[in-house]
């Protein structure tokens, strides 16, 4: 039963973010550590409740914006708060403050290769090349830092869409960039409901498993009494 609370819990977060860009759908497991009889006869299980993220590619959203911005393929933009530390993220909606460098919504920093992506206050909307190269009438002001990890569950979320990691990101080659478009949530609304129903009503049958095992000892309980 605590189990299947922990799926419902981790399948309400998915459906609350199904329409935020860039989140990765979260999936629960459960690893059987041990399995024996005990003295009593009875079977006993150890087990573990984990927790993964599923990194399908969300479907890409064309919005015409020219400071949305999707990473095709793997990797991550680095974004970094006002102390430096860095962040990443799949969500690729940024805005311009009034000194022209380049943040998120939520004012983080939005790195490039040699560090923050300034623009002048009164430039036009760059121009982004495949690569992540941003253009201002013709000339070049900096590059989009793209990473990936070797492995990309070791990233710990923050929020829905924003990461941290312990492990040093490796630079993205070969990673390509879309402006104007936004990458969506990769979560499923149909398949996520139907998970849903099925971990409701598991935990109902344990429920009712469990009443009818404890009006069972009731009765054996009441009925030793008159021995």
């Amino acid at each position: 039963m605590d189990q299947a609370v922990r799926h419902q819990e981790r399948i309400a977060n998915n459906l609350a973010n199904a329409n935020t860009n860039g989140y990765r759908r979260d999936r629960v497991f459960v690893e059987v550590l041990n399995e024996e009889i005990d003295a009593e006869q009875a079977p006993t299980s150890t087990r573990q409740a984990g927790q993964w993220r599923e990194d399908t590619t969300g479907a890409y959203q064309e919005t015409g914006n020219p400071y949305d911005f999707a990473v095709e393929g793997d990797g991550f933009f680095v974004v970094s708060t006002d102390e430096g530390e860095p962040r990443y993220t799949r969500a690729g909606h940024f805005v311009v403050d009034g000194e022209g460098t380049l943040r998120t919504p939520q004012g983080l920093v939005v790195e490039g290769q040699d560090g923050p992506i300034e623009l002048g206050p009164n430039d036009p909307p760059p121009v982004v090349n495949q690569d992540g190269t941003l253009m201002v009438n013709g000339a070049e002001v900096g590059k989009l830092r793209l990473v990936n990890f070797d492995d990309p569950q070791a990233l710990d979320r923050l929020d829905g869409t924003l990461f941290t990691a312990q492990a040093e990101p490796e630079g993205l080659e070969f990673g390509q960039v879309r402006q104007g478009f936004l990458e969506g949530s990769n979560v499923n609304v149909v398949s996520e409901m139907s998970d849903m129903i099925s971990h409701l009503r598991l935990f109902e049958t344990h429920q009712k498993l469990m009443q009818t095992l404890d009006g069972k000892l009731d009765r054996v309980t009441r009925d030793l009494g008159r021995f």
